[in-house]
This record gives structure tokens, sequence and C-alpha cells, in this order.
């Protein structure tokens, strides 16, 4: 069933949300068949089906799914385990998704501080929780903030991963794309999402969804 759960991941990973919920719903029926539905990999098994529900653009539904479990994944793992931690920055995505950047903004900022104190400030997932901040705060307006957070953060993703294509480190020099033309310097951005374009076709694949994006936005920029 462990070799099932990361197979099912990695379709995900590679953009294929779709295909991921499909093999996450039947691992959950052999799972909660031999485990009961309190076992911790039964629990994990339901988080991964409102993740791809939501990445598979079922959103609202997925943010339901999200909150309604969250009490029993508190209960099961506890208040500051990881999994909790990772269902609240899930909470807090899709409610940005939906289109409520500042109750989002609020979540996260509840958030980073108990993943810090328990994961480490290096920890991917305060790295994640730290863009979706800048990126939010650029919503909200704040482009100035947003760009320093992604410089910093784009500095320590690299010092993590080591690597200047890791699929992050990347996701991080799109975000400052997104943000540089959102303050007005279209020429820098163009230039930006171009190299992240070919560096997404180069880790990821030319048809890869975060591709496809790059690709949609250097579109977009050159139509202004």
């Amino acid at each position: 069933m462990e070799s099932r759960h990361y197979i099912a991941c990695w379709h995900g990973r590679l953009g294929r949300p779709r295909q991921a919920l499909a093999l996450h719903d039947e691992l959950l029926l052999d799972r909660n068949a031999v485990f009961g539905e309190d076992h911790p990999p039964v629990v994990f098994s339901r988080m991964n089906i409102c993740k791809f529900r939501g990445e598979a653009g079922d959103v609202q539904n997925a943010l339901d799914a999200y909150r309604a479990p969250l009490p029993d994944v508190k209960r099961i793992r506890g208040e500051e385990h990881p999994n909790t931690l990772l269902v609240r920055l899930n909470i807090a995505r899709f409610t940005w998704e939906l289109g409520d950047p500042q109750g989002s903004l609020v979540l996260h900022k509840d958030l980073i501080e108990d993943q810090r104190r328990v994961n480490g400030a290096d920890h991917p997932t305060v790295m994640i929780s730290r863009y979706n901040m800048a990126m939010l705060r650029a919503e909200l307006g704040d482009t100035a903030i947003a760009l320093t957070e992604l410089d910093t953060l784009l500095a320590d993703r690299l010092t993590r991963y080591g690597n200047p294509l890791h699929p992050e480190v990347i996701t991080t020099r799109y975000g400052r794309a997104r943000v540089t033309a959102q303050a007005g310097d279209v020429a820098a951005a163009i230039q930006a999402i171009r190299t992240v374009l070919e560096d997404r076709a180069r880790a990821l694949g030319d048809q890869h969804p975060d591709t496809l994006a790059a690709a949609s936005m250097l579109n977009d920029l050159l139509a202004m």
C-alpha cells in the first residue's frame, strides 16, 4: 500500500491530479478496510484526496473536505503534528484560491509560527507558507514588501535545495516575475518569465501544468 501511495503522489507531482485522485480513492478504500478509519495512513489518504480534488479544479469541495476532518486529524495526530499543520496549510491555500486573499493571509500568519516551532525555519512547508504570504501581500497591493520577501525566500530555497532547477526555486522566480509585472515593470517581468519558462520545460517537461502556466503568463505579458 505504501508503494501505491507514492505512485499516486508522483502522478500529482507530475501534474496529473485526476489520476492521483483516482489512485488515492482506491487506496483509501483498501486502507480503511485493513486499518480502520482512525488509523494514521487512512487519515493521510483522506487528506491527499482533498488536496488532489482541489488541484483537479473542485476547490470548494476540497476546502469543505479539509475543514470537516480537521478535528479528527488534531485528535488522532495532535495539534502540532506535521500532518495537522499540512491540513491547515491547505485550508489557507484553498481559501485563497476561492477569492479570499485577506482571510488566507490571516490563516497563514497564524500557521507559520507553529510551522517554524515544529518543523524548523528551513522546512519546505515553512517556505511554502512564506511564498504564499508574499504572493498574498502582492495581491492585496503591497508589491514592494512582496518582492523583498521573495528575494529573501529565493536565496533561502537555493541554500536549502542547492539546485537552481529545483521546482520550488523556479516557482519562487515565477512568483517574482508575476509581482514584478504587477508593480509595473513589464519588460523585466518578460525577461524573467522567459527564463522561468525555459527552466520549467527543462526540469518538468513541455506539457507540465507549471510550464504551461509560465507560457500563458509570457503570452499575456507580450500582449500588454
